[in-house]
């Protein structure tokens, strides 16, 4: 958890409570490989802060000057 905080100082990002919910459901104990959920979940993750950041820069791109 320190590793996670200094590298959200480092890089200047904020950690959406939403992340923490689903890497919860990738590591639960069942009958499912759960590497492949955490995979799953990470790329999730991945791709909707990609898509955020895209929005964004959209909407900076679009914004009148």
């Amino acid at each position: 958890m320190i590793i996670t905080i200094v590298l959200m100082i480092l890089l200047d990002v904020m950690h959406p409570p939403a992340v923490a919910t689903s890497l919860s459901f990738a590591l639960r104990a069942g009958n499912e490989n759960n590497l492949v959920l955490f995979g799953l979940a990470v790329d999730i993750t991945a791709l909707l802060v990609g898509l955020e950041r895209f929005a964004l820069w959209l909407l900076v791109y679009l914004s009148p000057k």
